[in-house]
């Protein structure tokens, strides 16, 4: 702002333009179309002298520029963060369901894991590790297979089948 600080009157386009450090073609299109409280003789035509108070360009320049880009601004923020804790939320409630399905899939594992090493150990013990055959009788053996596809059911196996 190389006008002078002791001036409270801008008396000419180039005064105002540098105090707002715009050009002059700037500075007119924002008398024409935004209001830029410049003042005239009376019954002067639109190419006359033109004065602009300091204290008015400031409180122009206050209500014209800074609140409405603060309210944008404001609007903005508000706006980013509705949208920011909306994704916040959703992104809480889908770890919460992955982990509660997490916790089920564990759950589940550890139940196959007993159920498999049970029938693990009837059918170790229905085998002779000596011999690497049947030692019951074959009656019971049949007997016992017929039970196995009980301890068995997703395997395939039907109860009709034997193993031989």
């Amino acid at each position: 702002m190389n006008v002078s600080e002791d001036s409270t009157v801008l008396s000419s386009w180039k005064d105002i333009a540098r105090y707002l450090g715009k050009g002059v073609r700037t500075v007119q299109r924002w008398e024409r179309h935004l209001g830029l409280p410049v003042r005239r003789p009376n019954g002067a035509l639109q190419k006359s002298a033109v004065v602009l108070y300091r204290g008015d360009v400031d409180a122009w320049l206050a209500t014209r520029f800074s609140a409405r880009s603060l309210e944008k601004s404001e609007a903005r923020t508000a706006q980013s963060s509705r949208s920011a804790r909306s994704t916040l939320r959703e992104g809480i409630r889908t770890a919460r369901a992955l982990r509660i399905a997490n916790q089920e899939l564990t759950e589940q594992i550890s139940h196959s894991i007993r159920r498999l090493t049970e029938r693990c150990e009837v059918l170790q013990s229905l085998q002779d590790p000596s011999l690497g055959e049947y030692a019951q009788p074959a009656e019971s053996l049949a007997t016992g297979l017929k039970t196995i596809p009980d301890l068995l059911p997703n395997t395939g196996i039907l109860s009709s089948e034997r193993i031989a």
